[in-house]
């Protein structure tokens, strides 16, 4: 009888073992992790907000976020920027990392540049171990009338050279960026849209391949910068004069697979795009083309009338029904009136035509996958190395009361309150097959 069970056990264990490979989403199972939490909390303990994820080049996942000590956006007080790691592909999490602490201060006549640190925008190098934290910093709100060209959103530059196990101290670039604008179309109040920060698969120049950020700026909504040197310098992608998305709030970028660079900006009810198609990539010169609404037709979900930011993120994938080889976007967001319901978008880029024009690829979208059925907002998501994709996004609005404005200089009388208020940051991953009902695999 023991040789019969033996026997039954090696003929039947490569038939599981292969229906598992061909359908990992029966296999795989997801585990929500809360890296940062708020809830729960008792109103003194600070609240978090503004995740971000990057996978390096050793297969580490480092998760970042806001830690918001005067409970709302830099420019009302301390927020500090701090970071969780795993090197096991999202199994267990390392303790917590500062990354870059505010002092706190406020003044009505001077934007102290370490007064916050927040909205984190990374990005790891794929070649060596360094990684680029973009961040907002100093004592001014973005959107307020006393924030200006001569008393601007700060900007800072955090970097680790040791894969994130220590971060130095943050550099003010605020100007280098500023003046690339001031010839052109100047910016009043400008930041990096928070997430991941891309870098190009193709095109390197030197040591480095480019990555690209995408700011948040008024007036003349976004602009796209990008840098050959790993962020020490950076260039206005279509020039100084260049307005990709006149109405774009806070946004994300990603490459095509052609190397087209794609504008994903956040809008009510949807997402607004924009490509820049190259003429000459390695110099950086192209156009863009012009910017379109995308509500996701054909996703078989609509978007409420919320206005919240997400990520952007594009793979290469099989389409399992006819096994061609083709590219797939991905796109998150939440789809409740309010902030709730954050889910991902998905849809085929079969070939060149689907992104010839920011309107061919804002049509035809292929379907949705709900991640939370309840409050949650900003996301990020990264390819990781076990080709999972890891998302790392809030949920769990929590909130406890009001606090007094601090006197700053976009607040000079301190007049008015702000919440003091945040969300659990959950990571979780995915394969894409659980992402998409089976319909497409990664291509590696």
């Amino acid at each position: 009888m023991k040789r019969f069970w033996l026997a039954f056990i090696i003929s039947v264990c490569p038939v599981l073992l292969c229906a598992a490979l061909l359908n990992p989403a029966d296999s795989v199972e997801y585990r929500k992790q809360t890296l940062f939490q708020t809830s729960g909390g008792d109103g003194i303990q600070p609240p978090y907000r503004i995740p971000g994820i990057a996978v390096t080049h050793s297969g580490r996942i480092i998760a970042v976020a806001s830690r918001l000590v005067c409970g709302t956006d830099p420019g009302y007080g301390q927020v500090d920027i701090v970071c969780r790691t795993s090197d096991d592909n999202g199994a267990t999490w390392g303790e917590t990392n500062e990354v870059a602490i505010g002092s706190g201060r406020t003044s009505a006549t001077e934007n102290y540049f370490d007064t916050a640190f927040g909205d984190p925008a990374i990005v790891a190098d794929r070649t060596s171990d360094e990684i680029l934290i973009m961040a907002v910093a100093g004592c001014t709100v973005f959107g307020n009338r006393n924030t200006t060209r001569q008393n601007p959103n700060l900007i800072a530059a955090i970097r680790s050279h040791d894969n994130g196990d220590s971060w130095a101290e943050p550099i003010d670039v605020t100007e280098h960026i500023y003046c690339l604008f001031d010839t052109g179309n100047p910016i009043q109040a400008a930041f990096v849209g928070s997430g991941r920060v891309f870098q190009s698969r193709i095109i390197k120049r030197d040591k480095y391949f480019r990555i690209y950020a995408a700011l948040c700026a008024r007036p003349g909504g976004n602009r796209v910068i990008y840098s050959d040197d790993f962020g020490l310098t950076w260039q206005a992608l279509g020039g100084e004069s260049a307005l990709p998305a006149v109405e774009g709030d806070e946004p994300k970028c990603e490459e095509l697979p052609d190397g087209s660079v794609l504008l994903s900006s956040r809008t009510g009810g949807g997402r607004l795009y924009n490509i820049f198609a190259y003429s000459d990539a390695l110099h950086g010169e192209g156009e863009w083309g012009s910017a379109v609404k995308c509500v996701f037709d054909g996703a078989g979900v609509s978007v409420g009338r919320n206005s919240t930011n997400g990520e952007v993120l594009i793979l290469p994938v099989v389409r399992n029904s006819d096994r061609r080889e083709i590219s797939l976007v991905l796109q998150s967001l939440p789809t409740g009136d309010d902030r709730s319901n954050v889910g991902i978008f998905y849809k085929e880029l079969d070939d060149a035509e689907d992104f010839a024009s920011a309107e061919n690829f804002s049509r035809g979208w292929n379907g949705f996958f709900q991640v939370s059925d309840t409050a949650s907002a900003y996301s990020s998501l990264d390819l990781q190395a076990d080709g999972r994709v890891g998302f790392f996004y809030e949920e769990t609005l929590t909130g406890f009361g009001k606090r007094p404005n601090p006197i700053s200089t976009s607040f000079p009388t301190g007049v008015g309150q702000h919440n003091f208020d945040g969300f659990d940051n959950i990571y979780v991953a995915y394969t894409l097959e659980q992402i998409t009902d089976g319909k497409y695999s990664l291509r590696k």
